[in-house]
């Protein structure tokens, strides 16, 4: 049996690095509470506060289409539900460049920051 190990891979041609599919291209961990903050991410180069419960998520690098899938997860001490959603004032359409991340506390019901919250994105790189 052998290994192949590399530290990064690329087209030969150069231009944006590809890895390979099935993994998240993007991920971010960060606290939605007060002034809101990124812990640690891959390929996210900003977090907007963008009102209570909502945050824009911008790419370092764009997805070369709209047509990723987008996982998040929020959790504060009150067992907030979270939910990602397409279309309408809250939530508009994502892009190649980012996508809107949105906690809900379904039991309130309203959108709520929370303290610990994280998100991947999955798809293909531009």
């Amino acid at each position: 049996m052998s290994t192949i190990r590399v530290d990064n891979f690329g087209p030969s041609a150069g231009g944006t690095t590809y890895s390979a599919r099935g993994i998240a291209k993007a991920w971010v961990n960060f606290n939605g509470t007060g002034t809101a903050a990124i812990n640690d991410s891959l390929n996210i180069s900003s977090l907007t506060d963008s009102g209570t419960g909502t945050f824009d998520i911008a790419f370092t690098n764009s997805m070369s289409s709209v047509y990723y899938s987008i996982d998040c997860t929020g959790v504060n001490s009150n067992s907030v539900r979270v939910f990602y959603g397409i279309g309408g004032v809250a939530q508009p359409t994502p892009d190649t460049t980012g996508y809107r991340f949105s906690t809900y506390a379904e039991y309130a019901p309203a959108y709520q920051d929370c303290t610990w919250n994280i998100s991947s994105a999955t798809g293909d790189l531009a």
